[in-house]
């Protein structure tokens, strides 16, 4: 039995002498695990279309455990992800996270969308890699059941303004609420590490409000002036992490070469 998907690598592996291991994050079946065999050799047909990034057609058939390659035929190469070490380093991070978070035999189009503009906009560099970053974990966190609520504060429905973001719990409250609030409880709130505080300016609000909101497509044309972009950048990290519940090697490796 043959399985014709379209899949987008997101993790290879050695395997044997001359196999790849791969992961393929695909549009039919999500998450699956496919062995490439001779495409470590440079002469073998599978090599490229199987590297790190690719997105490409596939025909597989089942052996075992494992899914195998009979067929591949490259649709992108994201090949200029490969030109700098922070373009790299960065998709190497939005391939850990759909890694980790996406579910195997379980299709999800909408994720697997948002990681290919993720990458083709890292590649062109049309926009900041830090607002690529950032615009890629809020929508991310969004589409995996997390959105925040964050139209107005949670208290008083004031829209206009800076906040602060209750980040487990998904909403925000603006600076007067937040300064009406006891010291002391506030304290002891974050003490007892019941949640996560982020500060939001009002741009920053605005970003994460269209990135949530806005088409797939069109999920990074927002303007954002560098300060607010800190707040937002900040702020998606640790959105995504936190609710996901998991830290990467690749986003430490990230931040140490962009910053």
């Amino acid at each position: 039995m043959l399985l014709n998907v379209k899949g987008l690598v997101i993790r290879t592996v050695d395997y044997h002498d001359n196999d790849k291991l791969i992961t393929l994050f695909t549009e039919e079946k999500g998450i699956i695990t496919v062995i490439a065999s001779g495409s470590k050799t440079i002469k073998s047909r599978y090599m490229a279309p199987t590297e790190l990034f690719c997105y490409s057609n596939y025909v597989l058939y089942k052996k075992g455990e494992y899914f195998w390659v009979r067929e591949v035929d490259l649709i992108e190469s994201f090949f200029d992800l490969r030109l700098t070490i922070e373009r790299t380093a960065l998709a190497t991070y939005i391939c850990d996270v759909i890694n980790y978070a996406a579910v195997a035999d379980m299709p999800d189009i909408p994720l697997l969308r948002l990681t290919l503009n993720s990458l083709y906009a890292a590649s062109v560099e049309k926009h900041a890699l830090p607002k690529i970053k950032a615009a890629f974990e809020m929508r991310c966190a969004s589409i995996l059941g997390f959105s925040p609520d964050i139209h107005s504060c949670s208290k008083c429905h004031n829209t206009d303004g800076d906040f602060y973001l209750d980040v487990m719990n998904g909403n925000i409250v603006c600076k007067k609420c937040k300064s009406q609030a006891s010291e002391d409880a506030y304290e002891e709130y974050e003490r007892e590490k019941l949640t996560t505080i982020c500060y939001i300016s009002g741009s920053a609000k605005s970003a994460i409000e269209y990135v949530i909101n806005s088409p797939l497509e069109r999920f990074l044309s927002f303007n954002i002036e560098e300060a607010d972009l800190k707040s937002f950048a900040a702020t998606a990290e640790e959105y995504l992490l936190n609710h996901i519940g998991q830290s990467f090697k690749s986003l430490e490796f990230y931040k140490q070469i962009a910053f």
